[in-house]
Order: C-alpha cells, then sequence, then structure tokens
C-alpha cells in the first residue's frame, strides 16, 4: 500500500516549468545563432580543406587505412554536425513562430536551466526522461539518435 501512494506522490511531484522571459529567448536565439555561425564556418572549412586534398597513388597500406578512418570520423562528425544544424534551424523556427520552449509531447513549458544546457530541446524534463526509460526498455530503439533521423522543417511547425 505504501508503494501504491510512493508511486502517486512521484507522479504528482512532475516539475512544473515556468514560461520562459523574452530576454531569456533572446540570449537562447543568440546561442543558437553562434552555434549556427560555428557549424556553417566548418562546413566551409571542410570544403576549402576538400579543395586542396594532397591524394598520392604511392600510399602504404597503413597510410590508406589511416586515412579511411581519418575520413570515417570527419563524415561522421559532420554528419551530427549537419542534424544538429537542421535542429537549430527548427529552433529558430519556433522562436519566430512563438513555439519555442513547449514540449512537443505534453504541451507544457520547458525550463530556461534545459534550454540553456540544450537550446534545441523539443522536451521537457519529464517528458525526457519517459522516452529515455521507454527507449531502454526497448532493445530495438537502442542506437544512434541522429543517423538516419530526418527532420522536416516545413511540416514541423503549423
Amino acid at each position: 500500500m505504501a508503494s501504491a501512494s510512493n508511486n502517486a506522490a512521484k507522479s504528482n511531484s512532475k516539475i512544473k516549468a515556468q514560461p520562459i522571459t523574452a530576454r531569456e529567448i533572446q540570449m537562447l536565439k543568440q546561442k543558437l545563432i553562434s552555434d549556427q555561425e560555428r557549424i556553417l564556418g566548418n562546413f566551409e572549412e571542410k570544403k576549402i580543406m576538400g579543395g586542396q586534398a594532397n591524394y598520392t597513388e604511392t600510399k602504404d597500406e597503413v597510410d590508406s587505412a589511416n586515412e579511411d578512418i581519418l575520413l570515417s570520423t570527419t563524415l561522421r562528425f559532420s554528419n551530427r554536425e549537419n542534424f544538429y544544424l537542421k535542429k537549430i534551424k527548427k529552433a529558430l523556427m519556433k522562436i519566430d513562430h512563438n513555439e519555442y520552449g513547449i514540449c512537443e509531447e505534453c504541451g507544457e513549458n520547458i525550463s530556461f536551466a534545459r534550454l540553456t544546457a540544450r537550446p534545441t530541446s523539443e522536451m521537457c524534463i519529464n517528458c525526457k526522461e519517459e522516452s529515455e526509460r521507454a527507449e531502454h526498455q526497448n532493445i530495438h530503439m537502442r542506437g544512434s539518435k541522429s543517423i538516419g533521423k530526418k527532420i522536416d522543417l516545413v511540416t514541423s511547425l503549423p
């Protein structure tokens, strides 16, 4: 009986966040824009460096293997940055539509502390924790969070 009342107390003690202020939104928007510019700068730098690649046909197997590993790692990081860039664009669109800081699952406010730590957050901490619990229980959901995932910027917002 005590465990049932503890569970009820836990479910009633969900963290409720206050709406974020216009000043806080501007601070977060500047962070998003800064991250966007950094990523776009990295893409531009990689494009320039890619054009200057120095390929020789007399590489030994170790050099070729090292180059393949480096290229694979670079592509993986580029894919992650590209995915994050899409999330940034989506967050900036939400700011423009006055929908930023609202959980996509439950419609509650996302705390400023959470948004400061992760400005592209789409879920409040309660929904995110529940999502992660469900994910850990389902072995088929484990794996990369970004590989193969698409963000549709056109239909994401009403």
